[in-house]
């Protein structure tokens, strides 16, 4: 009797966690194995699926139990942690509308045409992050785990403007800029071309030049703010020089990128941690104070910490 395959959703894979059993791709009317039991599926693995617009991989029908109960455990984790679960059914159903363009500006072959659109929706997402009292904001309500690019540029979006807002920038506008820039800071990572046979040294080479290439997609949009460019070209610009693709360093990185980049990093380490979401964000914001601080800009990084301490 041939094997019998389920559909998993590629939305319920948890990147980073070793498999309960083999995990499937379908490729010219075929099952490949994608990865085995035990192995993960890393971010940027997670980031092609997308981007290819993979929407379902495949399990053998026995293990379909084994998944279930793996999804199972964190969504337990997430309701006792608050780890990505809006108090607020607006706010959450702004989000979901604002991950879905962004979702079609990487996959789309002209994302150019989708930037505009995506903007306007943001700005949706700035106002609703904008209309509750800060006690009510934890992180857990606005962070969810960021499995790809594109969970992680909606996350960057909502902690720009939520530090932003801590910090004393209250003028909508700047705050539109500041969320339009972490929305998009990452909107040349597509354009990457990276070979099954580059080694780890060569990818890391290849991201840094991201910046420029998300620069490139929309630099001859007039529509789009100057404000959210330099944002999406300096976001890996560092206090102490070490940044690309400029190492323009201190004054010189414009005040809002600034901003982006510490949620940036405070995000990617977390989606890189261990753990539940609490227990990633404790770390990632021990590991901005006592490693990471030389790369941010001391006064802002200072009030992020304390905002960022606040909310977990």
């Amino acid at each position: 009797m041939p094997e019998q395959f389920v559909t998993i959703d590629l939305a319920d894979i948890l990147v980073g966690e070793p498999l309960p059993a083999n995990l499937y791709i379908y490729i010219n009317f075929r099952f490949i194995t994608f990865r085995a039991e035990a192995d993960t599926v890393t971010r940027e693995a997670y980031d092609r699926l997308e981007f290819k617009k993979v929407k379902n991989l495949f399990v053998l029908e026995p293990d379909r139990k084994k998944y279930d109960e793996w999804i199972a455990r964190r969504a337990v984790q997430d309701q006792t942690t608050g780890g990505g679960v809006s108090a607020n059914p607006e706010f959450a159903q702004v989000r979901e509308d604002v991950h879905r363009r962004t979702l079609d500006i990487f996959q789309s072959a002209h994302p150019d045409k989708i930037v505009t659109q995506t903007i306007s929706a943001s700005k949706k997402l700035v106002g609703e992050v904008m209309k509750f009292p800060y006690a009510l904001k934890t992180l857990g309500q606005l962070q969810n785990y960021s499995k790809g690019t594109v969970d992680h540029s909606v996350n960057v979006s909502i902690l720009s403007v939520y530090l932003a807002m801590q910090m004393g920038y209250s003028h909508a506008l700047i705050l539109q800029h500041v969320g339009a820039g972490g929305l998009l800071h990452d909107i040349g990572k597509p354009k990457i071309k990276i070979e099954d046979d580059d080694s780890p040294e060569k990818i890391e080479a290849k991201m840094k030049e991201h910046s420029l290439l998300g620069l490139r997609v929309i630099e001859t949009q007039q529509k789009v703010p100057n404000e959210v460019k330099m944002i999406i070209a300096q976001h890996h610009e560092c206090h102490d020089g070490t940044g690309f693709p400029k190492k323009l360093r201190g004054s010189s990185i414009y005040d809002l990128a600034r901003i982006v980049s510490i949620a940036n990093v405070f995000d990617e380490l977390v989606a890189d941690g261990q753990g539940t979401l609490q227990e990633r964000q404790k770390v990632a914001v021990q590991t901005l104070d006592e490693k990471l601080y030389k790369k941010f800009d001391p006064q802002k990084l200072e009030k992020s910490l304390k905002i960022l301490k606040m909310g977990i």
